[in-house]
């Protein structure tokens, strides 16, 4: 037997006891009072035998306050440009009357992070914000 599957039954057991609702609890919790509320958020991994892969992150949150513009008002991903390429195909923002707005790809700015003031190690690290 490999040497995963326990690790892999014990992470999804820990993580499905973390998702459970306590016994007899149906009520559906009210989110109306949070800045925002993650509906959907999927991220996929594909390796190839070339050493190269493709990570893809897809999410729809629902921002209710201006909290939730802040946090989400400007989107930043980090990686390193010693192995990994940035590119972002889409970000769309759905009005609440429906309307489909995409953002430009001349908004996203590539930039070093302000830690590599105090980490020069990680010069190869970059930070790529979208608006």
């Amino acid at each position: 037997m490999s040497k995963r599957v326990p690790a892999l039954l014990t992470i999804a057991l820990f993580s499905a006891s973390l998702w459970s609702h306590p016994q007899g609890s149906s009520a559906v919790p009210d989110l109306s009072q949070e800045a925002f509320v993650l509906e959907h958020w999927n991220e996929s991994v594909r390796f190839e035998s070339d050493g190269s892969g493709v990570r893809e992150t897809t999410a729809a949150i629902r921002i209710q306050s201006q909290a939730g513009v802040q946090l989400f008002g400007q989107l930043v991903f980090g990686y390193s440009t010693a192995n990994e390429d940035l590119s972002i195909d889409y970000v769309r923002v759905r009005r609440a009357d429906g309307q489909v707005v995409d953002t430009q790809a001349m908004s996203a700015q590539d930039f070093a992070p302000d830690v590599l003031r105090e980490a020069p190690m990680y010069s190869d690290f970059r930070q790529n914000t979208s608006q």
